[in-house]
């Protein structure tokens, strides 16, 4: 299985300037992606089980383009009390603002031909200005696709919220029942602290 730490090279999200009016009327696509391998983030390996649904939406503001990217699908991930692989339901969106004024010879693309920032971009409020080339044809959203899809991936993942994790003596998934273990077993973490304790208690008598 592929582990993608970067948008797969066969997303093409290309999306048409011309296509998007200063008229006010307000210019949607959607982008079915298929997943053919994992996510590796947070550590963890994101398989997932639907494909990736990226909807984007945009409109002028001004001379800019105010554009929101929402991304919907499920993964699979190892349940984190009990590693049982669990399906979720992801989603997240992102507002970007598109500058069309003209950009610097030394902006640095990157390799699939968009312009990335760098230290002379400005903010306007919460959404970071990214500048893009008026005389290209269209631009390709794949990485702000990829960037609002990472940040939708949750850190950790229940089966359930009553789930009841792995014995720490056997191993055995307590969801599937009593193991029998003593439940009152000292943590072997805490034994150190025991023995502090009962030393200091002899001293004392």
């Amino acid at each position: 299985m592929k582990r993608y730490t970067a948008p797969p090279m066969e997303w093409s999200c290309g999306v048409l300037l011309s296509l998007i009016k200063k008229s006010g009327v307000t210019f949607e696509e959607e982008f079915e992606l298929s997943m053919d391998g994992s996510i590796e983030y947070w550590g963890q390996s994101y398989e997932f089980s639907s494909p990736i649904t990226a909807a984007f939406s945009a409109g002028y503001a001004g001379e800019r383009i105010l554009a929101n990217i929402a991304v919907y699908s499920k993964i699979s991930l190892s349940c984190s009390r009990c590693l049982t692989k669990t399906e979720l339901a992801i989603g997240g969106n992102l507002r970007y603002l598109f500058s069309l004024r003209p950009i610097h010879s030394e902006a640095v693309s990157n390799a699939r031909g968009n312009v990335e920032s760098h230290d002379d971009i400005d903010e306007d409020g919460d959404v970071d200005v990214i500048p893009i080339d008026s005389f290209q044809a269209e631009f390709d959203i794949s990485p702000y696709i990829w960037e609002v899809l990472l940040l939708s991936l949750p850190e950790r993942v229940l089966c359930s919220d009553s789930c009841g994790g792995l014995c720490p003596i056997c191993g055995k998934n307590l969801n599937e029942g009593d193991c029998g273990c003593e439940s009152d077993s000292a943590d072997p973490r805490l034994e150190v602290l025991r023995d502090y304790s009962i030393k200091e208690q002899g001293r004392e008598e």
